[in-house]
């Protein structure tokens, strides 16, 4: 909320619906509204944390993408955040679409000021009656952050991103107990089945065929669950279907794997492909790896300079340095200097166990956890998905005064 106020993001290209939507907020003093026009626009602002978006009201058309994406792509960044979709009287199936893609309410045009004022009223209503529930039961979630999405990365191969997704995502269940989900973000020919050991009976190849029609059930029907509980998206094992993998059916992937998952980690991989875009678009983090190598350095710092450019919130970057005391390397502290950027992380040098786990399909942190790279790895876990602090209890052990009264009635008459 923005100064006492709500924070209202309208996304809509319609002169005429702006025009009359700036009459209808202009008395209402508790409500601060920004419109933008494009879906571009409010994504780059959904994306940002350090902004509390109140209430979203999407347009059904949009200058640049489909309204209905939009929405998806909105519910997944701020599961949390009231969508409206404003749509025609008639158009009954958009409204129905909208409303499976996310959006909590709709409002028919033409627009009428008290709907839309009493509509808007309701919902942020409702949502703090269920965030304030939220924190009496679990005083220790975050209504806002539904399910974390971490994208690992690196523009140049070889340098860990399978092992260093894999090993988060097992970390992470075994350290919270909640849901993780674990997505090969290659479109055919992926590695998580190797380095978890899986056969995965159903495959992303399996659901490219539905088009339209996908939806969560089709997706979630594809999931092989590895021992550790985690939840794997495994990539197709035909490399033909790399052309039927675009971005689009890539969205509603993870959107659905999204509402079923606490976490959920993409291991995105080195090749950039139509749907590498929606998996950086959609991360809360972009974990960045990268060795200290020249070559590494050298694509790591061209591929930075593109989401610069792009207007990318870069501040979702965390750059993490693999086998980083490897001999004749570049230094941890000039890896930062040269990428302008924060280490968050670096993990030794240690080729022998990594491959071996590999091949073994034994994540590090459950074969090698005292190692100092498994060490390392459990700790960034930690950072990445902090256990919630137990609260304090009084001691088990009976007092002076029980343990002698429980002597006392244990003695035979």
């Amino acid at each position: 909320m923005t100064q006492d106020k709500i924070y209202t993001l309208i996304v809509s290209s319609h002169q005429s619906t702006i025009s009359h939507l700036q009459r209808i907020f202009a008395p209402e003093k508790n409500y601060y509204v920004q419109f933008v026009p494009s879906s571009q626009d409010a994504l780059q602002i959904a994306a940002q944390d350090i902004l509390d978006l109140d209430v979203l009201i999407v347009d059904d058309t949009l200058a640049d993408a489909s309204s209905l994406e939009t929405i998806r792509k909105l519910a997944i960044i701020v599961p949390s955040t009231p969508i409206v979709a404003l749509a025609e009287q008639s158009a009954v199936t958009y409204v129905r679409e909208a409303l499976l893609a996310g959006a909590r309410a709709f409002i028919t045009k033409p627009l009428h000021d008290s709907e839309v004022i009493n509509t808007l009223d309701r919902l942020i209503q409702t949502e703090r009656i269920r965030t304030e529930k939220i924190a009496r039961l679990h005083p220790n979630a975050n209504p806002k952050h539904q399910c974390e999405i971490y994208t690992v990365i690196s523009p140049k191969g070889g340098v860990g991103c399978t092992l260093l997704a894999v090993n988060l995502a097992v970390a992470i269940r075994e350290q919270t107990g909640r849901r993780v989900t674990l997505v090969d973000g290659q479109s055919a020919l992926g590695d998580l089945e190797t380095a978890l050991n899986l056969t995965a009976q159903f495959t992303g190849g399996d659901i490219l065929g539905h088009g339209a029609n996908l939806d969560a059930d089709l997706v979630t029907g594809v999931l092989t669950e590895h021992a550790s509980g985690v939840q794997v998206f495994a990539s197709s094992h035909n490399p033909e279907d790399s052309d039927a993998f675009d971005s689009e059916t890539f969205e509603k992937i993870i959107y659905y794997l999204s509402r079923r998952s606490d976490y959920l980690i993409i291991d995105a991989g080195t090749i950039f492909e139509s749907q590498t875009n929606v998996a950086l678009l959609l991360a809360s983090k972009v974990i960045l790896v990268t060795t200290p190598e020249i070559t590494a350095l050298r694509r790591l710092t061209y591929f930075v300079q593109a989401a610069e450019r792009s207007d990318f919130p870069i501040e979702k970057f965390m750059l993490v340095v693999n086998r980083s005391d490897i001999q004749g390397g570049v230094s941890t502290d000039d890896v930062a200097q040269t990428l302008n950027m924060r280490v968050f992380e670096h993990f030794p040098n240690d080729i022998g166990l990594a491959t071996y786990s590999l091949n073994r399909g034994v994540p590090l942190v459950q074969s090698n956890p005292k190692s100092a790279l498994g060490r390392k790895l459990l700790r960034f876990a930690k950072q990445l998905a902090p256990q919630p602090q137990k609260s304090k209890q009084t001691a088990s052990t009976p007092s002076i005064l029980g343990r002698l009264s429980m002597k006392w009635r244990n003695i035979p008459t």
